[in-house]
């Protein structure tokens, strides 16, 4: 795999806003200054996850987008607020086929001129229902995501389980195996919600098999890993990584480490930046999914790494 000369992750869809965190000389963001011009437009945050991602090599630069954030409203909105045109990407991946990560994508399809490359899981297109431990049922959450909606949209669908190059120095996961013990998916994680799908007519319990990442190969540095939702583990995101690619070092982690949830076990969150600090990564954005105490654990146990990150952040790596 070939390693990049430079990433540039621009956040555009992510779960709040703050106009009063400082630059840095690698971290700039939309300040008070922008958001109180009346000449701008406003950045917008919502539940979900859009990450940009420049990955420059060989003298080009190639627009990777990860998810699209719950709906194509704010997606679009700040795209147009940082000067992005949806005719500029070059490449989606969708982590795994839950709304806050592919919500936005039919608005992007239908606001281009061109076709799109898509790459997912072919078990996103699976009819999903969450069970919570309340009684509650969400049925068919996902029916917004229709193969051949976004495919009359322009959607060029690349269907693959197995990891897929997306530009020379950058690559998806695939499906990620679940080896660490203390990551595993659904009740088994203690979570009180369970999620069920139906598979070859079947209503069976869903592994969330289409959960993968992207992976990007940084000179010098190390692997850029960058998650969705992390369902099958963020440390078990991480170990597909450096197989799958034959690099050892985590450079930078960003995304949603799937740890947020009520119920969750306060030590999983303890064991998995446990592990991250004996990774020593540059940089840690616990982002999304992840909730305020594992963002709270990662800027006390690791402060010279944490990033807060927030919508319209850019980070230069």
């Amino acid at each position: 795999m070939h390693a990049a000369d430079k990433v540039v992750i621009t956040t555009l869809v992510e779960n709040y806003v703050d106009m009063l965190i400082p630059n840095t000389d690698t971290v700039k963001r939309p300040g008070l200054a922008y958001h109180f011009d009346l000449r701008n437009k406003k950045i917008l945050a919502e539940n979900g996850l859009a990450l940009l991602v420049d990955v420059y090599f060989g003298g080009q630069r190639y627009r990777i987008l990860l998810d699209t954030g719950l709906t194509d409203t704010v997606i679009l909105h700040n795209m147009a607020a940082l000067g992005i045109s949806p005719n500029e990407i070059d490449h989606v991946v969708i982590s795994h086929g839950h709304p806050d990560h592919y919500g936005g994508l039919l608005g992007l399809l239908k606001a281009r001129d061109y076709p799109l490359a898509v790459t997912l899981h072919p078990d996103a297109f699976l009819i999903r229902h969450v069970m919570a431990g309340s009684g509650m049922v969400v049925p068919y959450y996902n029916q917004s995501l229709r193969r051949d909606e976004i495919e009359a949209a322009g959607a060029r669908l690349v269907l693959a389980r197995d990891p897929v190059p997306v530009c020379p120095a950058a690559t998806t996961t695939g499906e990620i195996p679940l080896e660490v013990s203390f990551e595993p998916p659904g009740p088994a994680a203690g979570t009180p919600s369970s999620l069920w799908c139906v598979r070859e007519g079947r209503f069976e319990e869903d592994e969330t098999l289409d959960d993968m990442a992207l992976v990007v190969n940084l000179k010098d540095k190390g692997l850029v890993v960058i998650t969705g939702c992390a369902h099958a583990g963020v440390i078990n995101t991480i170990h597909q990584a450096r197989k799958i690619t034959g690099e050892e070092k985590l450079y930078a982690l960003f995304g949603g480490f799937h740890l947020g949830f009520p119920g969750v076990p306060a030590e999983k969150c303890v064991m998995t930046v446990d592990e991250l600090k004996a990774l020593n990564p540059a940089v840690v954005s616990p982002m999304h999914c992840s909730g305020f105490k594992t963002l709270a654990a990662v800027q006390q146990e690791m402060p010279g790494a944490f990033l807060l990150n927030t919508a319209g952040t850019q980070i230069t790596l």
